[in-house]
């Protein structure tokens, strides 16, 4: 993304997976949201599917997202095991509204 107003990166040290969020905003709203990143399947869709989610909310909804929010998305059960994975993009992005 071009002109954004935020950019966050994020790495799970513990197996490699790497997450960079990219937000625009207008006022209280996200107008656009993207992002770049390697790792496994379980981080790179858990990104895929939360940059989907959080269009057009606001800040204070993004805020309000939990891991349960993070979980219903993978509509399946994950491992504890890979637990860092599937919340790498929710912690991106928690980190990136603190900015």
């Amino acid at each position: 993304m071009e002109n954004f107003d935020v950019k966050h990166k994020e790495v799970n040290a513990s197996c490699g997976d790497d997450l960079t969020l990219y937000l625009k905003w207008q006022g209280d709203a996200l107008t656009e949201v993207s992002f770049e990143g390697f790792g496994c399947a379980i981080s790179q869709s858990g990104a895929s599917m939360l940059t989907d989610k959080v269009k057009r909310m606001t800040r204070t909804e993004m805020e309000a997202l939990t891991s349960a929010d993070m979980y219903a998305l993978y509509g399946t059960t994950i491992s504890p095991q890979r637990e860092k994975c599937a919340l790498l993009a929710l912690h991106t992005l928690k980190e990136a509204l603190a900015k």
